[in-house]
């Protein structure tokens, strides 16, 4: 596991980043607020600003246990949520702070796979794995996720800087979970999915 603070200078630009666009909204609307239209946008902007704060603080931070329909509401409140949706198989778990914490950033890297939208598919096996398979037109997964799976430097994940900085954090926060990933590709898919081991 990599304990380079880039890592965490890359996250909290990427963080930044991802908050800045609503911000900019509302503080752009806010001197027209008495208009009904722009109240309504501001409400709107001001609820997805919210909710991408509650899914960062958990995905990036610390929580309580969680239940798999809590992180189902989370990811919501996901940069990418108005063109992936995210499909959460039943599952009656009940999941550690850091084991939460892996799963949210892996189904945000997983969201990252599709670029033109989809679907991304989240189950738990019995013994506690968790799959996820992101299904959708131009689907790939992270080239930076494929290097580190393969043997790659977290020194050069990280060197590819913000924009690709969430596999080197799912990485590091599997090492730090003793949780095995892989890239999986079923019969009949296109796509690899990827494997968190229980």
């Amino acid at each position: 596991m990599s304990t380079d603070p880039r890592l965490a200078e890359l996250l909290a630009s990427r963080i930044c980043h991802d908050l800045g666009s609503p911000i900019a909204s509302v503080t752009a609307l806010l001197p027209q607020a008495s208009n009904p239209a722009a109240h309504e946008i501001l409400t709107e902007t001001t609820a997805e600003l919210g909710a991408r704060l509650r899914l960062f603080s958990v995905a990036f931070g610390s929580s309580d246990e969680l239940s798999w329909s809590e992180m189902a509401r989370l990811l919501q409140g996901a940069p990418m949520a108005h063109r992936v949706r995210f499909e959460w198989a039943a599952s009656p778990a009940q999941l550690s702070p850091g084991r939460a914490r892996l799963v949210l950033s892996a189904a945000l890297l997983a969201a990252e796979a599709l670029p033109r939208g989809g679907v991304v598919r989240i189950s738990s096996n019995t013994d506690g794995a968790v799959t996820l398979l992101p299904e959708g037109r131009d689907a790939e997964w992270s080239p930076t996720l494929v290097q580190l799976l393969s043997g790659g430097s977290m020194e050069r994940a990280i060197a590819e800087g913000p924009r690709r900085v969430l596999a080197p954090w799912v990485v590091a926060q599997a090492a730090i979970q003793g949780a095995a990933l892989n890239l999986v590709l079923p019969a009949g898919t296109a796509v690899p999915m990827l494997t968190l081991g229980a």
